[in-house]
């Protein structure tokens, strides 16, 4: 049963899916003695908060050196128009960098299993496809034991586009469903069974991605409990987000909208995005950050290459856990039709 406390002032309500797409929960949200002041709680079953500021969201990284340097998505305009005879979106995902920040304790015996969750909004436009899924699983060494050290941001990172077989995501009618968790635990025997970990000199970072295109929640949910076996390891959620509906195109935004202003929709574009906790947007924004690629590495616009491998610069992000993703998409019509004939 949902509830909130007397003193709440109880603003909206919405229905969220949970981050394993199991059932529908409608939570209310609240302004009151368990919220910061002027700040906002989300009460959900059996009157717990879910703490927004903690929940990993999507940024956008700014593409204009003298603009914004990161993006609310709710202020990101989709590259893609869309229309009805072209109403569909392929996506094409990759993992650049993982930066875990300094304050994160991690022993050399932690490992962590990644799960990216991404698919058709169930308010989509589209009544053709049924609502499937692509999800990503892929196993992260937090601690490089050859080096006595975490690994660097550039030593976690992935291409999804080949987990799928190259193929790329297909989101149809272009309004999606994002979800991002790592779960950390120590190693299980099966996890080595089932993984393959690549070898290097410096150590382990990431290991094998392994990805599932186009499965059904059901699936999804016997895909979970398989990665939840982990034995008497006692996982624990490094971080978590829950499910974004964010829109891929112009279409799938004002189709959702309806042209109504007050509703901030949140939009991807092609290019560059960072996932981090919501509270660390100030820090990321104040820091107007850059990114270099080599490295993995986000940094305050102004350091050069030199300061960054010296270390010769004052690091806001240095307790700031964020990922790096790069986007690729494409407007499309997908054809749900399947001819036996000639």
């Amino acid at each position: 049963m949902l509830f909130t406390s007397p003193q709440d002032d109880v603003i909206s309500s919405l229905t969220l899916v949970d981050s394993k797409y199991g059932k529908a929960t409608t939570a209310k949200v609240a302004r009151g003695s368990g919220a910061e002041p002027g700040g906002l709680v989300l009460t959900a079953d059996r009157g717990s908060a879910v703490d927004l500021s903690n929940q990993f969201v999507v940024f956008q990284l700014g593409s204009q050196i003298d603009g914004h340097s990161v993006l609310e998505c709710s202020r990101s305009e989709p590259a893609i128009d869309g229309r009805p005879e072209e109403p569909d979106v392929l996506v094409a995902l990759e993992m650049l960098s993982f930066h875990l920040a300094e304050s994160e304790k991690v022993g050399s015996d932690t490992r962590a299993t990644m799960r990216i969750n991404f698919g058709k909004d169930e308010s989509s436009t589209d009544k053709r496809f049924d609502t499937l899924f692509w999800s990503i699983a892929a196993g992260l060494t937090l601690y490089d034991q050859a080096n006595n050290r975490k690994p660097v941001g550039k030593d976690l990172k992935g291409d999804f586009q080949k987990a799928f077989g190259n193929r790329p995501i297909e989101i149809p009618g272009g309004l999606g469903r994002l979800s991002f968790e790592v779960v950390k635990h120590t190693e299980p025997s099966w996890w080595k069974r089932i993984f393959s970990f690549m070898q290097s000199d410096t150590g382990a970072g990431l290991v094998s991605v392994l990805g599932f295109p186009a499965i059904t929640n059901q699936a999804i949910k016997v895909l979970d409990e398989l990665l939840d076996r982990l034995g008497d390891s006692k996982p624990e959620p490094l971080f978590k987000s829950l499910p974004l509906r964010l829109a891929l195109s112009k279409y799938a935004r004002d189709s959702f909208t309806g042209g109504n202003t007050r509703i901030k929709m949140g939009c991807l574009r092609p290019g560059f995005c960072i996932m981090a906790r919501g509270r660390d947007f100030k820090v990321l924004s104040n820091a107007d950050v850059i990114y270099f690629p080599a490295y993995g590495r986000l940094v305050p616009n102004g350091v050069t290459e030199a300061d960054l491998l010296a270390g010769a610069f004052e690091d806001p992000l240095r307790d700031v856990t964020y990922t790096v993703f790069r986007l690729g998409m494409k407007g499309t019509r997908l054809d749900p039709t399947f001819n036996f004939g000639a």
